[in-house]
């Protein structure tokens, strides 16, 4: 645990206004987990020092903060830039907002999650370098819900123990795993195996891409609930217009 009011890497996942001058935001920094603060006099100011601190206040911008405050709500005591900011637009800015609600979602308040965090770094970078969006945001889900503590076996029957065959057909049970469907009896909720095999390997093709987002989907949803994510929407409706 950081000292407080020590600097921490973080980054803004998703700030709102608060009152007439302020935002309260939710950061993810690497030492200390998601964290929520008062951003105080950032809206409405003409000072140069509140529109640069304004303008560090955004999502994708890699910043060194501190925060002061025993409360559950914090309060800003310091920010500035610690590196470029990534730089989206069209669906890769759909794909990282999602990323941001994804994980404000899912992470409790002030639990260290440094993995996580390198994790979503190295994302934001392979979306802003154009890698192929499906693919990052299978492999950042699949990594995320076993770094989170519920992860499964992709490859292992969670009854039996037993590999998974290729030619088999299995269900997903939540917090689980896989279990082998008897000869013939197929339902909404089964997978090849050798679908689940390449998934598993992170070798990708359209059967394995779908596979991954049919169980990711059911994965989260136990954490996440009924509430549906906003980002996901937006990127149904971006689709539909192209």
């Amino acid at each position: 645990m950081a000292e407080p009011n020590a600097m921490l890497n973080g980054l803004v996942l998703h700030r709102r206004e608060y009152r007439e001058t302020s935002f309260i935001v939710d950061f993810f920094t690497k030492q200390q987990g998601r964290i929520s603060a008062v951003c105080r006099g950032v809206r409405g100011g003409k000072s140069t020092k509140s529109n640069e601190k304004k303008s560090l206040l955004q999502p994708f911008q890699p910043l060194l903060i501190s925060f002061s405050g025993r409360q559950e709500l914090k309060n800003l005591a310091q920010v500035e830039g610690d590196a470029r900011a990534f730089l989206m637009q069209g669906p890769v800015l759909f794909s990282a907002m999602y990323l941001n609600e994804l994980l404000n979602r899912v992470l409790p308040k002030e639990v260290s999650y440094p993995e996580v965090y390198d994790l979503y770094m190295a994302s934001l970078l392979r979306l802003n370098e154009h890698e192929p969006i499906e693919v990052v945001l299978r492999e950042f889900e699949i990594s995320l819900i076993h770094n989170i503590g519920y992860g499964f076996d992709w490859q292992t029957d969670c009854l039996t123990g037993d590999k998974l065959e290729a030619n088999g057909y299995y269900s997903f049970i939540n917090d689980q795993g896989f279990q082998r469907l008897g000869h013939g009896e197929q339902t909404a909720n089964c997978f090849l195996g050798t679908d689940l095999k390449n998934v598993a390997s992170f070798t990708w093709d359209k059967r394995s891409l779908l596979t991954a987002k049919r169980v990711t989907r059911m994965a989260f949803k136990s954490i996440l609930g009924d509430k549906p994510l906003k980002s996901r929407e937006l990127f149904i409706k971006l689709e539909r217009t192209e």
